[in-house]
């Protein structure tokens, strides 16, 4: 599994995450950051705490809020072949 080596937020809640097999791409965290595990980043100043977990190499949020690295790297897959065939995404 390739480690997540940059992940910086952006405006708007959305997240930019790059991975060491070159995968990178835009997460567009408006819908989940609705539900209540996510509740603490719909304030932009806790937003921006990202980083990557030094231990299990997920994102992380200084509130506690986590997103798993397989998860991404899949959701970031599917956008990118998603773009190459043309399909738009919002």
């Amino acid at each position: 599994m390739p480690k997540i080596i940059e992940v910086k937020p952006l405006e708007n809640f959305k997240l930019y995450v790059k991975y060491s097999d070159g995968l990178d791409g835009t997460i567009n965290m408006q819908k989940m950051i609705k539900h209540k595990e996510y509740e603490a980043l719909r304030n932009p100043e806790e937003f921006k705490k990202v980083s990557i977990d030094p231990k299990t190499k997920d994102i992380v949020w200084e509130c506690g809020a986590t997103m798993c690295k397989v998860a991404t790297w899949n959701m970031l897959k599917l956008l990118s072949e998603m773009r190459a065939l043309g399909i738009k995404n919002e």
